[in-house]
């Protein structure tokens, strides 16, 4: 684990607000110290959520394959490090690896399987690539036909 670990918040890394950390331990070996963790608090949530809300917009227009390749992505980098996340998951939780390994399986399968979601779009509505945000490709249905 890097040390010190930070936050990662409005696309950078950053300390808590507070400026203060506490050590994570390994809770089958308290002596074994595993990082410093941002003691992080309501200051660091709202920044946060402020950033995530700012962020809603562009992210809402982006079109839905776009995102599709992203969430693969995540899938893809889970998987190659698939290892080494479940055993830094037994070390700071003390569960059986074999457990984290299927806990970063299951990860790995939502991200795959959010990823090719993103190619069967639902709804009145769909973002157009290259169009402007407010702008999508609706779909209504009159007399059995549909209409675009």
């Amino acid at each position: 684990m890097p040390d010190p670990i930070q936050n990662y918040i409005d696309g950078g890394w950053t300390d808590a607000a507070s400026g203060r950390t506490f050590d994570n331990r390994n809770p089958a070996d308290p002596t074994a110290r595993l990082g410093a963790v941002p003691a992080s608090g309501a200051d660091d949530v709202n920044a946060a959520v402020q950033a995530a809300h700012e962020a809603f917009e562009a992210w809402s227009s982006t079109p839905a394959p776009d995102r599709g390749k992203i969430l693969k992505t995540s899938g893809d980098l889970l998987t190659e490090r698939k290892e080494d996340i479940a055993r830094t998951m037994t070390r700071e939780m003390g569960k059986p690896f074999f457990e984290t390994k299927g806990d970063v399986q299951e990860a790995i399968d939502t991200a795959y399987y959010a990823a090719s979601e993103t190619r069967r779009l639902f709804g009145p509505r769909a973002p157009v690539r290259g169009a402007p945000p407010s702008t999508a490709l609706r779909a209504t249905r009159s007399r059995s036909r549909w209409r675009w």
